[in-house]
């Protein structure tokens, strides 16, 4: 339920990118709070007007902060099992935001459960993606056009690689996304988590309806691309206000 998803979130540990109390986690906590519980169109507007005045996103500077990622999954919830539409409206348009909008420069990444300094689109994207689409596609029009912008925010896992004799490396991958134009410059991630992301460029993509895919990249250190390691859209990375 969204109350309890609320709650299990550590709010204190989340940036405020700012320091202006406008902008504090907490204050996106409540504000999600006021917006599950809303009985009123006013009520309603007023928190999703909250939200979308500081912390979360805001819209007159057209930046998102990174308390949107841990709020991006119970905003989710609101779209699918919100008590009235207008609920599921405000929802539904603060998600499209948070996927639009660009981050202050230096936090433009979060950590996840799957690996860390991940671009903040890119996992707000797979929240979306992951998190029950049917209940998207139901919303309609709307919700089907955020599913689909979610998909551009792209995610290759390496299962499989070999070393070329050019230094290139080709793998088998899974995609979640949507499949892009190659060649593309993206960053790769290698276990452990905590290293930087590494600059790589992606000459070719095959996929299936599946997902699976296969890929070649251009030159890249040994034992960078092992199995495991994942790729990023390498322009989401650079996303900053």
């Amino acid at each position: 339920m969204p109350l309890a998803a609320i709650d299990a979130v550590n709010w204190s540990a989340i940036p405020n990118p700012t320091g202006h109390d406008c902008d504090d986690p907490h204050r996106v906590a409540h504000a999600l709070r006021l917006l599950t519980a809303s009985t009123t169109a006013n009520e309603t507007g007023d928190a999703a007007g909250l939200l979308a005045g500081g912390g979360f996103v805001c819209g007159h500077a057209g930046m998102v902060f990174p308390a949107a990622y841990p709020a991006t999954p119970i905003l989710l919830d609101l779209v699918e099992h919100g008590r009235r539409p207008r609920i599921k409206d405000a929802a539904l348009g603060l998600l499209s935001d948070a996927l639009h909008l660009f981050p202050l420069a230096g936090l433009n990444r979060v950590d996840t459960p799957y690996g860390t300094n991940v671009p903040l689109c890119c996992a707000i994207a797979r929240h979306i993606r992951t998190h029950r689409p049917a209940a998207l596609l139901a919303h309609g029009r709307y919700g089907s056009r955020l599913l689909a912008e979610a998909n551009l925010h792209w995610r290759l896992t390496l299962e499989e690689t070999e070393l070329r004799p050019d230094g290139g490396t080709t793998a088998i991958a899974t995609l979640e996304g949507t499949p892009f134009p190659t060649p593309t410059e993206a960053e790769l991630h290698t276990p452990p988590f905590a290293q930087p992301a590494l600059p790589v460029r992606m000459d070719v993509l095959t996929t299936d309806a599946s997902g699976a895919a296969f890929i070649r990249l251009g030159q890249t250190p040994p034992a960078t691309a092992a199995p495991g390691s994942t790729l990023h859209p390498a322009e989401c990375g650079l996303r900053e206000h």
